[in-house]
């Protein structure tokens, strides 16, 4: 509803029956600023709609995957052989980890003990290379201390905790699965399996506000499937016109979702689509950010704020 503004002019601009005249208010556009892992053009950007001289982004390595938040401002992407480490009000990488066992890590995940895993895919050539996803778990003082197998998976991408203690989830190639990891031998245990309707490369995976199951951005398969926990598919949702791959995503307290949407390796694949989706609860498309001169293809998503999560 418009706000109407009651104005009285001057008296000698004043006609009979127009000392109250009503004008409306000009609408204060919605304001949404996010954290954008860019994938192609290898940078982490921050994004504000109302404050464009705001806007900056940090250059990282590639592959600009996995991007997770450790604390406000300070954020973790994935890089060729381990993880850089972001601060946001500094604006530059303030720490970058490396490990030989890491070749093509793909996701880190922290640990209750202070440690992380890392998921890692074998490479061409390697006996296990698409027979097992392998989980190299490193202590708090980072030194690798075990490595498990997943086997019959291959070409993992991110990995994220499940609700349960030394619980986690992995999105590969068809599909992602719950784990979960023996704090005393290090041992992996799949709980369970979630295949992929259509397309591959399933890229996220990530449990929902309600508790009712998980949210899956279905890579190549441009779909946004929500998953009960025993499997059942709750709804999928796509962009009719321009879907390509989707990535990671971000749940609102109104059970609407911001979606990246990954569009090439290339520098200007941009051009071939926006670059985050808004579906409302209902799985309508109401906004998007499309500026492929500032964006490349974005693989990953933090909404800092956002219409949603001031409503009450």
């Amino acid at each position: 509803m418009s706000t109407r503004v009651w104005i009285v002019f001057n008296s000698r601009d004043v006609k009979p029956g127009d000392l109250k005249r009503p004008v409306t208010k000009a609408a204060v556009p919605p304001h949404r600023r996010f954290v954008l892992a860019d994938e192609s053009r290898a940078k982490v950007h921050l994004y504000d709609s109302a404050e464009p001289s705001a806007n900056f982004e940090i250059p990282v390595e590639k592959p600009v995957w996995d991007l997770k938040k450790m604390r406000d401002g300070v954020y973790r992407i994935v890089c060729k052989k381990g993880f850089m480490i972001v601060d946001l009000f500094a604006r530059k990488v303030v720490e970058t980890f490396r490990h030989e066992s890491l070749d093509e890590v793909t996701a880190v995940c922290d640990l209750p003990d202070g440690g992380f895993i890392c998921s890692v895919n074998p490479p061409d050539g390697s006996p296990d290379y698409r027979k097992a996803v392998l989980i190299r778990r490193f202590s708090s003082a980072r030194e690798l201390v075990d490595t498990c197998r997943l086997d019959g998976l291959f070409y993992a991408r991110t990995m994220n905790p499940d609700r349960e203690p030394w619980g986690y989830l992995l999105a590969w190639e068809h599909g992602f699965i719950r784990f979960r990891i023996d704090p005393k031998t290090g041992a992996c245990e799949t709980v369970k399996s979630y295949p992929q309707p259509v397309g591959r490369n399933l890229f996220d995976v990530e449990t929902d506000r309600t508790g009712a199951g998980y949210w899956a951005g279905i890579g190549y398969g441009g779909e946004l499937i929500h998953f009960a926990t025993d499997g059942e598919m709750l709804s999928r949702w796509r962009n009719p016109s321009r879907s390509h791959f989707f990535a990671q995503m971000r749940e609102m307290p109104d059970g609407g979702v911001y979606m990246a949407q990954w569009t090439g390796h290339g520098e200007n694949d941009s051009q071939k689509g926006c670059q985050v989706l808004q579906f409302d609860r209902n799985g309508r498309i109401v906004w998007t950010l499309d500026d492929p001169d500032r964006f490349g293809s974005i693989s990953g998503i933090d909404v800092l704020d956002a219409p949603e999560m001031n409503q009450r």
